[in-house]
């Protein structure tokens, strides 16, 4: 075991029996009612702000501390009445203050003052109504340098809390709201992030999204328990985020340097934590329970994952001071019976110049300026009157880099991961599944990306890893489009993932890698890249199962022999040296009693150095396996599968299943 694995596996074992054992007691803000510890009389100096209607009372006065009264405080009628604040001011409650904007006040603080405080008051009922989406109640005009603590921020439409930079938002329950618990953006800056340095701690943000705000606005994006957007530097520290009717924690569009520590996050009916286009974070010691169940049976089209990676990754150009890493890592968290488990997504389409980019104005902070104006026809086809190189030079560096957002340099280890399927409303093939896959279509004839690149940069070239993780039940790993594959294929050559991770306690290495890839041994999820050439059809069909699913069914289509061969030539890459090649094979209907696998070994440049026939004899309708060592030539580079037959008639089929080439050890 590695010095890094024995130190993950004493992470884990201290905390199972630790801090997530169960839901620790500081979390429960909202039980704790802490809003009411205010002070019951007047700090020295203090404005006294009496009970009942406070409108047109002198709120904006710097360097000044209101305490608010016991008993419940209004702001008149008006639509927008509201508390402007002054500079460095403080408005404080007495135990039993409440602000209540009656479902009339759209705001109850606002303003471009820096540096305010508000603390022990319970806000309710702000908002006017569900038309206040993507509005902010406390905090309006997401001012500098507020200290928002001790609040009970609740049953407000919009979200309840606006978030500006050096904000600190800490001992308070949000609960119930329209749209957000808390929410941080700001109109975007042409040279910075828009907002920084955040802080995030020991709240409780549940049950929000009460307006249902995807349904009315299909495809928004814009809901969740807390949901940041352009910041750069947050600390997102021992929250308690749950129930939420959407997402639990949400950084979407050039979010820079977070950390995520120590949140539990249960049972929010999407994912609980999503990280997209965005860079640079580290997400160690939260608890995942039971998140995405609601998302996860409605979608069954892609993973409904407890932590999503969409198109975020590390980048060392970047900052890194709070997160301290340049990478994206995920590491010692605990994962328990959420849909499935973390997703590492790229869509294909997604760049600066294109239709899938929804953040519309915005393009990747690693380009200058960033700022790119949208001019699309109304197709979504190459853009009109654009200037800037990612319209106009897309295809070349560094812009072909740089003006996307890439899932590269996730490091996923040291977690433990458990799923129950009786305890999950699994549905769809990603129940239960770890991914790692990008999607998209190649319909952009100007864009320089392609799907199929795409994928191989995420899987293979992008340094994403899983490793030294802990597995319990019965898990799955998704690749490529989505297609999931065993936990002995995620292991194995190609992809190699998981390295000192166990399954439910088994350590075992992975079986010698297959040179041949996982489709074209096992067909399990296409037919891989067999091919019909002569006197014959090829079929991926679940008659022709060895083990698994699927085989191969080889029909002849005329009694002058027939043959089939890889579409790959020359084949799959492979090395010098001893090999094992091994197939299992049978009769399907009757006619061909024999057939010889040719394995053939070319050069780096393509030259044939030789030829090894297997022979597959003696068929009947039983499985049997055939089996041969061979030596594969020095200077061979691949190698190419041939099989033919002579006998049969028109309709005779062979099975063919679970080919394998592999070294010797």
């Amino acid at each position: 075991m590695t010095g890094q694995a024995a130190g993950a596996d004493a992470r884990r074992e201290s905390a199972a029996g630790g801090w997530y054992a169960e839901l620790p007691a500081h979390l429960k803000v909202c039980d704790s009612e802490a809003w009411k510890g205010g002070p019951a009389s007047a700090p020295a100096g203090a404005v006294v702000v009496p009970e009942g209607d406070n409108k047109g009372f002198d709120f904006d006065q710097p360097d000044t501390t209101y305490w608010f009264a016991p008993g419940t405080h209004t702001l008149g009628d008006g639509r927008y009445s509201q508390i402007a604040t002054g500079a460095n001011s403080v408005y404080i409650g007495a135990p039993g203050a409440v602000l209540d904007g009656k479902n009339i006040n759209v705001y109850a603080f606002s303003g471009e003052a820096t540096n305010v405080r508000i603390a022990y008051l319970e806000i309710r009922n702000f908002g006017a109504g569900a038309d206040n989406g993507d509005e902010g109640v406390i905090n309006h005009s997401a001012g500098d340098g507020w200290v928002m603590e001790y609040l009970y921020a609740h049953h407000n439409d919009g979200a309840a809390v606006f978030l500006g930079s050096e904000n600190t938002l800490r001992h308070s329950c949000l609960k119930d709201n329209g749209q957000y618990g808390a929410s941080a953006y700001k109109k975007q800056v042409a040279d910075d992030s828009a907002i920084k340095n955040l802080v995030v701690h020991n709240n409780e943000i549940a049950g929000n999204n009460q307006d249902d705000w995807e349904t009315r606005i299909p495809g928004c994006g814009c809901t969740g328990g807390l949901k940041f957007w352009d910041v750069k530097g947050a600390t997102v520290t021992e929250n308690y985020v749950h129930d939420n009717l959407s997402v639990g924690l949400w950084a979407d569009t050039n979010n820079i340097d977070f950390l995520f520590d120590r949140n539990w996050i249960e049972h929010n009916e999407s994912v609980g934590l999503w990280y997209e286009i965005s860079y640079n974070a580290t997400i160690t010691r939260n608890v995942f329970k039971r998140n995405a169940w609601a998302s996860g049976v409605k979608n069954q089209g892609s993973p409904a994952p407890a932590i999503y990676i969409s198109e975020s990754g590390g980048d060392a150009r970047l900052a890194s001071a709070t997160s301290g890493s340049t990478n994206l890592t995920i590491n010692d968290n605990y994962f328990e019976d959420n849909f499935s488990g973390v997703s590492i997504f790229e869509n294909a389409n997604r760049f600066c110049n294109s239709n899938a980019n929804t953040s519309r104005s915005y393009c990747t902070p690693l380009v200058d300026p960033k700022l790119i104006p949208p001019p699309y026809d109304e197709d979504y086809v190459d853009p009109v009157n654009a200037t800037h190189p990612c319209y106009t030079s897309v295809k070349d560096e560094p812009y072909r880099s740089d003006c996307r957002w890439h899932s590269r340099n996730v490091k996923v280890f040291g977690n433990e991961f458990r799923f129950d399927r009786a305890n999950v409303p699994c549905a769809g093939p990603y129940c239960g599944a770890q991914a790692l896959y990008a999607q998209g279509a190649d319909n952009l004839p100007w864009s320089p990306y392609t799907v199929a690149g795409i994928q191989q940069d995420v899987m293979f070239n992008g340094g994403n890893s899983f490793h030294d993780n802990t597995y319990i039940g019965d898990w799955k790993f998704a690749k490529g489009w989505g297609e999931t594959v065993s936990w002995d294929t995620w292991r194995s050559a190609p992809y190699n993932q998981e390295a000192g991770s166990t399954l439910n306690g088994s350590s075992e290495e992975p079986p010698v890698p297959n040179a041949l890839d996982a489709d074209t041994a096992t067909l399990e999820n296409s037919a891989g890249k067999w091919t019909a050439w002569y006197g014959s059809t090829v079929q991926r069909a679940a008659e022709a199962a060895h083990a698994g699913s699927y085989g191969l069914r080889i029909e002849a289509t005329g009694g002058s022999g027939w043959g089939v061969t890889l579409s790959n030539w020359p084949g799959f890459t492979t090395t010098p040296g001893a090999k094992r090649f091994s197939l299992w094979a049978r009769q399907g209907t009757a006619g061909i009693a024999s057939a010889t696998v040719s394995v053939q070994w070319f050069d780096n440049a393509q030259q044939l150095l030789r030829t090894d026939p297997v022979p597959v004899g003696e068929l009947s309708g039983s499985w049997q396996e055939f089996a041969a060592r061979l030596t594969a030539p020095a200077g061979t580079a691949s190698v190419n599968l041939e099989v033919r037959g002579a006998g049969g008639s028109a309709g005779s089929s062979l099975h063919l299943d679970d080919v394998v080439l592999a070294d010797l050890e």
